[in-house]
């Protein structure tokens, strides 16, 4: 069977790469009108992604503040002060064989005095066990955490080692401090618990003096009731249905997402408002572009009335003008991300150099460039460019030939 040679090949079809080459030379040809097409672009796009990328390093930066080293699978849990319920070891036992649960963590926390070499300082002292040590992220800058089989060991934040007057953390180490724990309100018959304990490890946690000790300190004592549970889920996503369960027994749950939640919400309209900001630019972008394209059409109306009279579609003259836009945006686009990156940097490294003059030691990054921020930038840009050809793009597709030759 013979196929039509019309089905093989249709000399009205306009290639593809024609089309491009055609749009990308229409550019070129167009030097100046296109750099401040593209540079239009660039400062509107440029000022959209320096600021939602702002936006976001500001709020990874309050977010890592404010959470720290927390892990989002952990859950702290209390009783709020509930003279019902109790955080004892049956507790403890039933909640560590709730699903997805990892690990369990207990403590104990007390008002205490410290005494050293004649100085004393109020501090708050906990009976932590291991597990507890990992959950809560203590990390030592000297010497070593406490294990449970720990004796008369202590462990102490730089705010308790600086409030007994030692000023070098590696000399903290090795030495005793007496240690004097109130317990008239705490369920047991003594009244108070005082040892002496030896410093073993300094941690940088807490702006006020705080203390460790191993947990069967407070055991000893009889004291059976624990002041927090904090454990770890196995997956984030399982966090919410853990305290669910453990709420439904009565009991108090918090969490450091509900932290994120609550910054999340809140930078979600500061995100918006920053673009909103940068949109100014984004409009005066868009109003060029259409100029561009429009007058681009008006000059090369004899141009397509041509090319449609020597067979080519008109929806190819359409297809011209929609690339041509592309052009326009994918490389505004991407100049303009590159510009906001290197002025994000600029800018970062003017604040951090300012910040270490005035006493901060830490550096801090407040810009962001997630691939998705990129890719999503990118995305608006063509999509912005494609509804701005639209109507000059339907336009070439309806000139007429015959009068588009005898108007030129």
């Amino acid at each position: 069977m013979k196929v039509p040679h019309s089905k093989l090949h249709n000399p009205n079809v306009v290639p593809l790469s024609v089309i491009v080459y055609m749009a990308w030379r229409n550019l070129v040809h167009k030097k100046l009108r296109a750099f401040l097409t593209i540079f239009g672009v660039v400062i509107g796009i440029g000022a959209i992604f320096f600021l939602l990328s702002f936006g976001i390093g500001l709020q990874r930066l309050v977010t890592n503040e404010v959470i720290g080293n927390q892990s989002l699978k952990s859950i702290d849990v209390s009783t709020a002060n509930s003279k019902i319920l109790k955080l004892d070891e049956d507790t403890r036992q039933k909640i560590r064989k709730l699903p997805h649960v990892v690990r369990v963590g207990t403590t104990y926390s007390y008002a205490a005095s410290l005494k050293l070499q004649g100085s004393e300082v109020d501090s708050i002292i906990y009976g932590v066990d291991e597990n507890y040590q990992i959950l809560a992220n203590l990390n030592a800058v000297q010497g070593r955490l406490l294990k449970n089989n720990d004796n008369k060991s202590i462990v102490i934040n730089r705010a308790a080692m600086e409030s007994m007057g030692i000023k070098d953390q590696q000399s903290a180490i090795g030495k005793q401090i007496a240690v004097r724990i109130p317990l008239s309100n705490a369920g047991t018959d003594k009244k108070e618990l005082a040892d002496t304990f030896t410093i073993i490890g300094v941690i940088a946690s807490g702006s006020g003096s705080e203390v460790f000790v191993p947990m069967h300190v407070f055991q000893l004592a009889k004291l059976k009731v624990y002041s927090q549970l904090k454990l770890e889920a196995d997956e984030s996503v399982n966090v919410n249905g853990l305290r669910r369960q453990i709420e439904s027994m009565g009991f108090v749950t918090t969490s450091p997402i509900d932290t994120v939640d609550q910054i999340n919400q809140i930078f979600k309209f500061f995100n918006i408002v920053l673009a909103g900001f940068g949109g100014i630019g984004m409009i005066v972008a868009i109003l060029g572009m259409f100029n561009t394209l429009t007058i681009s059409l008006l000059e090369r109306t004899k141009e397509i009335g041509l090319m449609v009279a020597l067979g080519g579609r008109s929806r190819d003259m359409r297809k011209l003008f929609i690339f041509e836009a592309l052009l326009l945006s994918f490389i505004g686009a991407v100049l303009g991300i590159i510009s906001a990156v290197i002025g994000g940097q600029i800018v970062n490294l003017l604040l951090n150099v300012w910040a270490q003059q005035r006493g901060v030691e830490n550096s801090f990054n407040l810009f962001a460039t997630p691939p998705l921020l990129v890719l999503g930038t990118i995305v608006f840009m063509l999509c912005v460019g494609v509804a701005v050809v639209y109507f000059p793009a339907r336009r070439a597709e309806r000139i007429n030939p015959i009068e588009a030759l005898r108007r030129e």
